[in-house]
């Protein structure tokens, strides 16, 4: 069973390269990476040049021209081009566990008919910004995984298991940093909806929709971890119009599986 790795991104240089830096850890390594950039401006494609000519595995570049925060768009573009039978969608601010592979893929060969929610921790400013480029290629990040944050880890994966048994809607979260499901279960869907723009329940969508065709949730939350480094808000996250916006669309009543806006009208919407 082979992973792909889909990776979002837009103008963090810094934090693409010792999130990419993290894969070359793994302890499985039958995997791809896929760089999704929402028109990045800074440095984002020379990091990824760079790495591709050390890395042991295939990395890919996908590139759309930034007309205001399009996630969902340039994701559905970045499945496109997943030769996995699994895609790990995670961001450029997610440094990797050495097993976070490993870990969805024994849990995808168990239950295949689920979407494998990981869990992450937030890392400080502080911490964030003394992060250096050998405490990544060491591994020494991990040890930033402390017992205190693994409780809070453990907190929350029994909480995504009692709402898993409940089936309360909407629930558990499936963070887009760390969230993993078959290609194929993608396809059905259509992909992402790309009505969702702006920051916001573009993901949590992806899982009510998949919901509806049999993929339901399976919490991951203590074990496939990511380190979620620190980085300023995005902005649209203070937009109150675009979040409304985006949170009426992902509360409608009529949810259909398949989305009218993905993967099939991906490439004839990319540049509207």
């Amino acid at each position: 069973m082979k992973f792909s790795v889909l990776m979002n991104t837009y103008n963090r240089a810094r934090l693409l390269k010792f999130a990419l830096l993290s894969y070359l850890r793994q302890s499985e390594g039958d995997f791809e990476i896929i760089v999704a950039d929402d028109g990045s401006t800074d440095d984002t494609e020379m990091i990824i040049d760079t790495f591709k000519k050390n890395a042991p595995f295939k990395v890919k570049y996908v590139h759309q021209e930034h007309k205001g925060h399009r996630r969902a768009a340039i994701l559905n573009r970045g499945i496109e081009q997943c030769d996995g039978d699994y895609i790990l969608f995670t961001d450029c601010d997610s440094l990797a566990m050495q097993n976070l592979i490993e870990i969805h893929r024994n849990n995808a060969k168990a239950k295949p008919d689920r979407m494998l929610c990981g869990g992450y921790v937030r890392l400080s400013q502080k911490v964030t910004e003394t992060l250096s480029e050998e405490d990544v290629r060491t591994g020494a990040f991990e040890k930033l995984f402390s017992n205190r944050l693994r409780r809070v880890a453990l907190r929350k994966h029994i909480k995504a298991q009692w709402q898993i048994l409940i089936k309360r809607r909407r629930r558990p979260h499936n963070m887009g940093l760390n969230y993993s499901v078959s290609t194929k279960a993608l396809y059905k869907i259509n992909g992402y909806d790309e009505y969702f723009k702006g920051w916001g329940s573009a993901d949590g969508d992806v899982r009510e929709r998949l919901r509806t065709i049999g993929v339901t949730p399976a919490s991951l939350y203590n074990s496939a971890i990511v380190l979620h480094m620190w980085h300023p808000k995005e902005k649209t996250k203070l937009d109150n119009e675009n979040l409304k916006r985006n949170k009426k669309h992902a509360n409608r009543i009529n949810i259909n599986a398949f989305c009218a806006k993905g993967i099939q009208n991906s490439a004839q919407q990319k540049d509207d």
